[in-house]
């Protein structure tokens, strides 16, 4: 199959700036809006790599575009520096090496896009298998040469294509799930923390399992003996486990995923822990409305609840709702640990949810610790929307 990137002789479609819009990306910014761009972007083909420049022509970087995405160009490199194999190989082996010297084991986030300055790339590492997400028209059409540097550099036993996020549809490419090398496993195990999840690469939320709260869920595991724990949105029981091999008495996880709780029953009685794991089908806000235990411990770790700028007063709206439940149901002096990915909801606005929330439940709460993702998920500073993952954890008032 022919390059998707053009040779370095090749020129490249001309993305011209706006007077003003080049300063943000100067700074490091990878990402161009269409409302910043004066010409170029007429007829460019969705995935297209392409040179940006300011309105005096002057070389801002080399990119990927999509004239369909409000995200119309994202920056590989600075100037007129070339988007070619060479600099594929070498993001991929650099990002590699970060997470060698972090000692995570064998399983952790390889490339989290913008983060690896590889936007639009997702990589997980499970064990001897890999789990790629290209999200972008760009990372689509370089899969033909992302694929065989993957397998160069890790040789792993199989590689899963995931190709079936919603951000794909934003980008107005077609959803693709496929064993794109080697062979999958009947049933795939992952050891975290000495724990063995099952996880489903091809069915299962984003790769498999959420790599991201790794760090949480060694916290959550500390802070749970001999409590009895709740866990909301628990998909193949993350911190259901977690909080079982911390040595809580009992643990409900809860979750509307049938094929999720049957991975995460598999592994309850693999780690030999099933006899203080149970495990119900329902949807979390129903659970809460319809409970009348009180918890010592709940942990929150739903989905995002806002997909969009468009629907950021209706995901408010059902952040502060799920957490009014919540600490309705926490028992006093009882741990709450919760979380949000949506990157539209940034920190300061999740701890006025919380706020609200608290002041309708009559339940003061305080706030014990702030994270968010695991180390193999960096985050650039420039980019406020690549920490996306909030973490809070709060005590209820005796």
């Amino acid at each position: 199959m022919a390059p998707s990137y053009p040779s370095m002789d090749a020129p490249l479609p001309e993305i011209r700036l706006r007077r003003g819009e080049a300063r943000r990306l100067k700074l490091g910014h990878p990402w161009v809006f269409s409302n910043e761009v004066e010409s170029g972007l007429k007829g460019v083909a969705p995935g297209a790599v392409v040179q940006v420049v300011d309105h005096r022509s002057a070389p801002v970087g080399v990119g990927t575009a999509n004239p369909h995405s409000l995200i119309c160009v994202r920056l590989f490199t600075h100037g007129r520096r070339p988007l070619d194999r060479h600099l594929l190989e070498r993001r991929l082996r650099q990002a590699r090496a970060v997470r060698d010297r972090l000692h995570l084991g064998d399983t952790y986030r390889w490339v989290h896009g913008e983060g690896d300055r590889l936007p639009g790339l997702v990589v997980d590492r499970y064990g001897d298998g890999l789990v790629v997400q290209p999200l972008t028209a760009g990372t689509d059409r370089l899969w033909p040469e992302l694929l065989p540097l993957l397998v160069e550099i890790a040789a792993p036993a199989w590689v899963v294509l995931r190709g079936d996020s919603p951000a794909r549809g934003l980008e107005g490419i077609e959803p693709r799930v496929e064993v794109a090398h080697g062979h999958l496993p009947e049933a795939p195990v992952v050891d975290e923390g000495g724990l063995a999840y099952r996880f489903d690469p091809i069915g299962g939320q984003k790769t498999g399992l959420f790599l991201d709260q790794r760090d949480n869920r060694a916290r959550w595991r500390g802070l749970c003996a001999g409590e009895r724990c709740l866990d909301l949105f628990c998909h193949t029981g993350g911190f259901t486990l977690a909080a079982a091999a911390g040595g809580a008495s009992e643990v409900v996880g809860v979750d509307r995923s049938e094929p999720a709780l049957t991975l995460a029953a598999e592994s309850a009685e693999a780690n030999g822990i099933a006899d203080r794991c149970r495990f119900a089908r329902a949807d979390a806000f129903t659970f809460l409305e319809q409970s009348v235990e009180r918890w010592p411990r709940i942990n929150l770790d739903p989905p995002a609840f806002i997909k969009s700028r468009k629907r950021v007063r209706e995901g408010v709206a059902g952040y502060e709702k799920l957490h009014l439940l919540a600490l309705r149901r926490l028992a006093p002096g009882g741990l709450l640990m919760t979380s949000s990915c949506s990157h539209h909801l940034d920190l300061s606005s999740f701890l006025q949810v919380v706020a609200r929330a608290a002041s309708r439940a009559g339940r003061p709460v305080r706030l014990l610790a702030v994270t968010g993702a695991a180390m193999d998920h960096p985050v650039l500073p420039v980019l406020p929307e690549s920490a996306y993952l909030k973490c809070l954890l709060l005590q209820a008032e005796g």
